[in-house]
Parts: structure tokens; sequence; C-alpha cells
């Protein structure tokens, strides 16, 4: 088996840095999120499979894993979810992918275990601006979604399933009971979580490494700006409906509203 050269920026001395961005100037950043998931996933889900996918991206792909960084916007309205606000995360990108070209990375692979709405469509726009303003190619996006879209839920079948397949000691199942599960109460949005197995999410986490390994070599073709353009333009049409029906004034004005419609029929009733 062929191995690339890669290393995790932490442990890095800066002449085996020098070496690895020569021949794969790749930065991977798996970005999580410290969000409300029901009582029976933990606050860190989201971080947790992104850093997952990618110490195993990174192996494959070769390049530099940089820590995890684990504040998005918008995450679901509860007491314990945290959040940037936009203009703040927007701020963070820029300064961030400044500071990765300036250090020699021509390609970022932005791993993003937090797929609200408003937050995706940030952080795409800020891809391409990174190509613009610094020459960078950046491919950002929910691991699954390289599989299928549909598998993108809130607390369901598929995140549930994911964290047995990596961490079953943080999944409390037991929890849920028998009941219907309310997004309100159990913050579910999706299949049943009491639906998951391990296997399948093990399955689907080996399918996101390989499709996010496939991509990563667009990345390195002449046409890769141009792929990233019509990825980013089908992804964001898909937000459309709720971009329409939802923004008014500002991505969390858009959450909170879009909240309050999932929850009110609950709250009727």
């Amino acid at each position: 088996m062929t191995t690339v050269p890669w290393g995790r920026y932490t442990e890095l001395h800066p002449d085996r840095l020098a070496e690895i961005l020569e021949t794969h100037p790749l930065a991977i950043l798996p970005w999580g999120a410290l969000e409300w998931h029901g009582a029976h996933l933990p606050l860190g889900m989201d971080g947790i499979a992104a850093q997952y996918v990618a110490d195993a991206v990174v192996i494959r792909s070769g390049g530099v894993l940089l820590p995890m960084t684990w504040w998005p916007m918008t995450t679901l309205p509860h007491r314990f979810s945290l959040a940037l606000k936009t203009t703040t995360l927007l701020q963070v990108l820029d300064d961030m992918y400044a500071s990765l070209a300036a250090a020699g990375f021509r390609h970022v692979l932005l791993l993003s275990g937090h797929y609200a709405q408003g937050h995706e469509i940030e952080l795409m726009k800020s891809a391409l601006l990174a190509y613009a303003r610094y020459g960078l190619l950046v491919l950002t996006l929910p691991p699954a979604a390289v599989v299928n879209e549909d598998f993108l839920d809130h607390a369901g079948r598929w995140e549930t399933a994911q964290t047995l397949a990596i961490r079953p000691d943080l999944v409390r199942l037991d929890q849920l009971g028998a009941a219907p599960l309310h997004p309100r109460d159990w913050a579910v949005l999706g299949e049943d979580p009491r639906l998951a197995t391990a296997a399948e999410g093990q399955q689907l986490l080996d399918d996101s490494v390989a499709g996010i390994v496939q991509w990563i070599e667009r990345l390195r073709q002449p046409d890769a700006h141009d792929f990233l353009q019509k990825l980013y333009a089908r992804r964001t049409d898909g937000y459309a409906g709720y971009t329409a029906a939802y923004h008014r004034t500002s991505w969390e004005q858009a959450l909170q509203d879009w909240w309050r419609q999932r929850i009110a029929p609950e709250e009727k009733s």
C-alpha cells in the first residue's frame, strides 16, 4: 500500500510541514458544534463525526490535519446550544483562509459536522471568496452529503447511527422510551433514532470517507474551480425554499422562525 505524506499540524515541526506542503498542500479542518441533540446524543456529536472522517481522509489523501473548530453559527434553539454570530463566523473564516494561503496551503477541506441551512450557505459563499481573494480551492460540506443529502438529519436515525459506530458509550437510546419523538422535546428531525444501528452508521462513515477522497482528487484537477462553483450552486439551490420562506434580516432570525413553525403544531395540540 502506497503511503502519502501527512501530519497533524499540532505535532509537526516546521521542516516536516514544509516537506508536506511541497507535494500535498491540503489543509483538512473538521468543524463541529456545541448543540442540543436531544437526551440520547452528546452535545458534541457533530464534531465527533467530523473528526472521525477527517482522521480517515488525511491518511488516504495526504496533507495536514488541523485541530477541530467547535464554534458554528445558527445552532438549534436550546439553552445548551452555543453559537457564533454570522458576522463573527465570516470574519473567522476569512482570517483563517488568509492565514492558510500565506502558510503555503493551496487546497482546503472544511468538513462541517454541523449543517444548519444558513451555516452551510455561508460556508459555501466563503469558500468561493477564498478562491477570489487568496487563490485557495476550498471544498466544504458535511461528510454524509457526499453519499446522499437525505442522510443529513438532526439527532435522528443517521446521526445516531454514526455515533453508535464511533462512540457507542455516548448514545443513550434508553432515554427515549417508546413515545413519539416531538422535535420540541427531543430535537429529532428525520427518521426515528431508535431505528439506528452501528453497522449502518459505519457504512455511512466509510462511504463518506471514500467519496471525499475522490472529491479531493478533483481539487487537484485543472477544472477544480468550475467543479466547486457547480457543486455550491446545486447545494445552495437546495436551500432556496428555506431562504425564501424564512430569511428576512439574518440567519439567526430565519432559524428562530423556522423552529417556531416546526414546533407550532405541537404547541397548539
